[in-house]
């Protein structure tokens, strides 16, 4: 019972401390980062210790409506990325990314469901929730000094606005839903929530702030919540945040179609990325393998607007690109079926998990038509842990 404990506080630890992915350590030959090293210590802990028979092992518990499908769509997703690799010839890069974007986040979840039983998933949501607080304060921090982007966006501990707000749109679902929950009684919580919502702004992620919004709407009609003053509060919150970007050059370029602005420059992406799956299209061009396929491809465009393109800014087109047709059908595979399994549950149950985790995945699925929101790793950690709803 006491390594059960004390798995359960190193478990809620590795949650809270996921930004220090960001710290690189080299092991001879092997390339790691800090947080991989804190996984590989709970996971050899977790082996060595004695199992509490009071818990069921996860791999003998029972998803509703199965588990084969999903293992079946996850090694149908990880052969395709396999044989891209394969193919690709560039195997060092690639398997990085499939160490560290997929083989340690499955790792994980097998470690939060084996360790952490049902009645407490809430809380790696809520530990999340205090991560993305603290990395809201670490970057308003950035904003007070002026460590911003050339374009007055933040950033904070992330090499890219978009990225930071990937990182805190997930904390602003678990919020809101938690603060229903409590009835506007847990401060601590809605104080937090305000800290991330000002660093969520200031990275004018338009994308990020569409994806929330929408997945709230989405949320409320499942619920069948809305209220028409529910929906004059959204419009007035929409019609404030459009009011706030309209000296924004950013904005503006969008608004006047400008051939320099970030949708021109998405585009042109998206055009490259498409112009590889023809020649690509069974196997794509393998995980890590875009900046170089990009520039390669540029003979066929005029000068690109952005050079330094890792991704295809999109979601969808970077699984077909890495994992080719297999990869992607695995993905959309696994997606599907977690949302068919999480309605059928929401009918039954309705418990605000349930709830936190489809906010969650829609803001994923939203926000990936404009950028790529799995491709790194705390995403693929968020991504991997909304399957914890399906545990029984």
């Amino acid at each position: 019972m006491k390594n059960r404990k004390i798995l359960e506080n190193l478990i809620y630890l590795a949650i809270f401390l996921i930004p220090l992915y960001l710290v690189r350590i080299k092991i001879g030959f092997l390339p790691t980062n800090a947080w991989e090293i804190i996984i590989a210590g709970i996971f050899l802990l977790w082996f060595f210790s004695n199992k509490d028979p009071k818990v069921e092992p996860l791999a003998n518990q029972r998803f509703n409506l199965g588990f084969v499908k999903y293992f079946g769509m996850a090694s149908l997703m990880f052969m395709g990325i396999l044989m891209a690799t394969f193919f690709s010839g560039n195997s060092t890069v690639s398997w990085g990314i499939i160490k560290g974007w997929f083989l340690v986040p499955i790792i994980f979840l097998f470690l939060v469901g084996e360790i952490i039983p049902k009645e407490k998933i809430k809380n790696i949501f809520l530990v999340y929730f205090f991560s993305a607080v603290g990395v809201a304060i670490v970057s308003l921090g950035y904003y007070g000094l002026g460590f911003l982007t050339y374009d007055g966006r933040l950033a904070g501990i992330f090499n890219s606005p978009n990225y930071l707000a990937m990182y805190l749109a997930p904390a602003v679902i678990i919020a809101l839903e938690q603060i229903k929950v409590e009835k506007n009684k847990n401060y601590t919580i809605g104080f937090g929530w305000i800290i991330i919502l000002g660093a969520f702004y200031l990275t004018y992620s338009y994308a990020g702030w569409f994806s929330v919004v929408v997945s709230c709407i989405i949320l409320s009609l499942i619920k069948n919540k809305i209220e028409l003053k529910k929906i004059a509060l959204a419009m007035i919150i929409i019609g404030m945040l459009f009011l706030s970007q309209l000296n924004n050059k950013k904005m503006t370029d969008l608004l006047s179609a400008d051939s320099r602005s970030s949708l021109s420059s998405r585009m042109m992406i998206w055009k490259a990325s498409v112009k590889m799956l023809e020649n690509n299209l069974i196997f794509g061009i393998g995980p890590g393998n875009f900046q170089k396929t990009y520039l390669e491809y540029q003979k066929f465009y005029p000068p690109y607007l952005e050079w330094a393109v890792p991704h295809p800014n999109n979601l969808y087109l970077t699984f077909w690109l890495s994992g080719g047709i297999l990869g992607v059908v695995g993905f959309l595979g696994l997606v599907f079926f977690w949302l068919k399994d999480i309605f059928v549950k929401i009918k039954t149950e309705s418990n605000e998990i349930l709830f936190i985790t489809l906010g969650i995945m829609l803001i994923i699925l939203l926000h990936g038509i404009f950028d790529t929101t799995y491709f790194k790793n705390d995403l693929a950690i968020i991504f991997w842990l909304n399957f914890l709803a399906l545990k029984n």
